[in-house]
């Protein structure tokens, strides 16, 4: 009798601990489908949505892509752009307007940023429910201009301004506005010296993507962990951006000599680092055309 007393209740408390297993991965899973993080990819060559966007929008899908950064060409009819966000739509994959310019940051080219938002303000009065944009991303990279070496203090406090202008356009859209920045703009501070520069990029756009390009799941890890942390501080999201294309600014920039096998294994890694950080949004894939020749080439080796 003493025997059947101890070995019942070892039993109960082993199916009690195997039905708390079951339902425990099916709430992980659940909850974990709940807070999908993005996947996103910058499609510059617009002239691919109207010779192929089927196409495209199947290699995304395929690829786990769930947000597309897609560049505006205003001489593009507004038809094929309604017709690839649909398709995109259709498949549970965002499209976000994508623009800019390294002048852009400059106060004379504000006409430009004026531009782009009546664009994008026309597009979305007459486009379809199902074929408007679901946010707004700009790639502007003053640090490329001679300016930036021989009068930096006013450039810095010119793309604050405009950066400020274009925020307000979006907010008038009703549109999230995210940015492309640098990994390294931590190092610079804004003019009043109050914050870092990318500190006060997090603060004004609804998420950030970082060129945090490099060849391993650590590598890209370390380059972003500092913004990463500044993200965490002020409460917004930063993607961390990764390469194919073959880029002359050497082999420790790109996936393209490692091939996308590898580049797949290293993103498991990179997204097991950066979730530790509350700021983490997900990862980007610069761009389709690098991206699909690097899938591509993968099948024939």
């Amino acid at each position: 009798m003493m025997r059947v007393k101890l070995v019942r209740p070892l039993y109960l408390l082993i199916a009690v601990l195997l039905l708390t297993f079951t339902l425990g991965g099916s709430t992980l899973k659940q909850a974990n489908a709940e807070t999908t993080n993005q996947k996103a990819s910058w499609l510059w060559d617009t002239s691919l949505i109207k010779a192929s966007g089927p196409d495209v929008i199947s290699f995304y899908k395929n690829q786990g892509v769930n947000v597309i950064y897609l560049q505006i060409d205003r001489k593009l009819s507004s038809l094929y752009y309604r017709n690839f966000i649909r398709q995109a739509a259709a498949q549970g994959i965002e499209v976000h307007a994508l623009d800019g310019n390294s002048a852009w940051a400059l106060l004379t080219q504000r006409d430009k940023l004026t531009t782009l938002f009546k664009w994008i303000a026309n597009y979305q009065a007459t486009a379809g429910t199902n074929e408007k944009f679901a946010g707004i991303h700009v790639d502007i990279e003053p640090y490329l201009l001679s300016q930036w070496t021989t009068n930096q203090k006013s450039v810095i406090s010119q793309w604050q301004g405009n950066v400020q202008y274009m925020v307000q356009q979006a907010n008038a859209l009703k549109l999230p506005i995210a940015a492309d920045l640098p990994f390294w703009l931590n190092n610079f501070k804004v003019p009043d010296g109050t914050s870092t520069l990318s500190s006060w990029m997090l603060q004004q756009y609804s998420s950030v993507t970082l060129m945090s390009y490099r060849d391993t799941g650590s590598g890209v890890f370390n380059a972003a962990k500092a913004i990463l942390a500044e993200g965490a501080a002020v409460g917004k999201k930063v993607l961390t951006g990764v390469e194919t294309n073959n880029t002359p600014e050497g082999d420790a920039i790109s996936f393209y000599e490692e091939g996308a096998d590898f580049m797949n294994q290293e993103l498991i890694k990179l997204q097991e680092l950066a979730q530790t950080y509350s700021s983490f949004g997900g990862l980007a894939v610069h761009d389709y055309t690098g991206w699909k020749a690097l899938v591509e080439k993968s099948y024939t080796n």
